[in-house]
């Protein structure tokens, strides 16, 4: 679990801060406990009631449930005040744990501060306060300063501190495809998902359709988020189109708002997908015949071209600017068939928005959203790291590229993967390593 302070004097406005923190990393997605330390004594029972007689009697612990809610009193009867990390303890694991108080414990902190209470900054003698959070300006050499009401800008510097943009703890790659479901025995040409968890390797999983893809994907991203881990997962299609094409199909030139587009058109079964007939409806929202084509469906699928040399007068590029870089891929276009990129970028979207939508703001997609997340979406192309692939003794070639890219990833050092992450490619989208085959390669043999 992911730890932060908020501290300060009394009467500084450090419980509304805590209060404001509260909703607004919930609103981003994230799961929140808090842990407030009190100066006098406190009492959360009343007298008569039968818990309080309980402790009366003296109980060491009484708890109380309901339907509800369950609350644990303790009492010390003598014994030391228990240390943060004990009371960290005791929570159940959550994304984030604000903590109110607890001035000398080390954990990073925000410090809230009035001027009208006349108390001086905590901060410039306390190195743990990363920030100050003011209305008159205060502000210490060397750390940043927030205005108390400016809540965005606070809980964005916080996210940006624990989740740093530049550093994962755990590292996933997947091998997608479009096809139907590929049966119990694992083979080529399915999905397949490699992974390196804490520092941990795990075996390359067989995922047989993209049901069981995407279950399996919610639940690492669950797991990983309880741990309080940072996870990177490079998918292996283009997460954007050539330019202009997101702005003919949905109105605006954002990426991400075709990815709503298909996962609301989209009919995807473990036995059929409507990839085809989507390709053939968006279509015909274009002058000339395509871009889309291969009509590969059970019957013949209006708009949509058989061969791709059947087009004309689309006003499509051909590819992005990523392809044009990463010779010998396949275009974005075209929908069936071997090297049949189209469907796998139309069916792998629509699950990304689908996963997007069970963790809201929990997931950034690189490089479209530069804030830190707990989770970045990235894309990637295992040709980058043919040479190692070719050289692996793995009768499956699919399960050797996801086991040698996620070793590559996870041990290229924080900042080469950063250079690898400074891409400026708002629509279009990128190919996370090109250019840097040859330390992704050295990277992958050091693990």
């Amino acid at each position: 679990m992911k730890v932060w302070g908020v501290t300060g004097w009394k009467n500084s406005g450090k419980t509304g801060l805590m209060e404001r923190l509260v909703a607004e990393f919930t609103s981003r997605g994230l799961t929140v406990s808090t842990v407030k330390h009190a100066h006098h004594v406190f009492d959360v029972d009343h007298k008569g009631k039968d818990s309080y007689r309980h402790r009366e009697a003296g109980a060491q612990e009484v708890l109380l449930s309901s339907r509800k809610r369950w609350a644990l009193m303790h009492e010390h009867r003598g014994a030391e005040e228990a240390t943060l990390d004990e009371l960290l303890a005791k929570l159940s694991p959550v994304d984030l744990v604000l903590v109110e108080g607890f001035k000398l414990a080390r954990h990073p902190k925000v410090e809230a501060h009035r001027a009208e209470t006349g108390s001086p900054l905590i901060a410039p003698e306390d190195d743990s306060v990363r920030a100050i959070a003011s209305d008159s300006g205060a502000e210490v050499h060397g750390r940043p300063s927030f205005d108390l009401d400016d809540t965005i800008a606070i809980a964005n510097f916080i996210e940006s501190e624990l989740w740093n943009a530049d550093r994962f703890d755990s590292f996933a790659v997947v091998d997608w495809s479009s096809a139907n479901d590929r049966g119990k025995q694992p083979k080529k040409d399915a999905i397949w998902a490699g992974a390196i968890l804490g520092g941990e390797e795990q075996e390359p999983v067989y995922l047989r359709n993209r049901d069981v893809a995407f279950e399996w994907l919610k639940s690492l991203i669950t797991s990983e988020k309880k741990a309080g881990r940072r996870l990177l997962i490079g998918f292996d299609f283009p997460f954007g189109y050539p330019q202009g094409f997101a702005r003919q199909v949905t109105g605006t030139s954002d990426p991400l708002t075709l990815w709503a587009y298909y996962r609301d058109r989209l009919v995807d079964t473990p036995s059929y997908n409507s990839r085809f007939e989507l390709a053939g409806e968006i279509n015909a929202r274009f002058p000339g015949k395509g871009p889309f084509w291969f009509n590969g469906g059970s019957e013949d699928v209006p708009d949509l071209p058989h061969k791709g040399l059947d087009r004309n007068g689309h006003g499509q590029m051909e590819r992005r600017q990523a392809e044009e870089k990463a010779k010998g891929t396949f275009t974005c276009w075209q929908m069936g068939g071997a090297g049949a990129v189209g469907g796998q970028v139309m069916t792998g979207l629509a699950a990304l928005q689908r996963l997007r939508d069970a963790f809201p703001q929990g997931i950034s997609v690189w490089p479209f959203q530069k804030a830190p997340a707990p989770v970045l979406f990235v894309e990637i192309w295992p040709t980058l790291i043919d040479k190692i692939v070719r050289e692996a003794d793995d009768a499956i070639r699919d399960r050797a590229q996801v086991r040698l890219l996620t070793r590559a990833l996870a041990g290229l050092p924080p900042d080469r993967l950063a250079a690898m992450l400074a891409v400026d490619a708002p629509e279009e989208g990128w190919i996370l390593g090109l250019g840097y085959e040859t330390e992704l390669q050295e990277a992958a043999c050091r693990n």
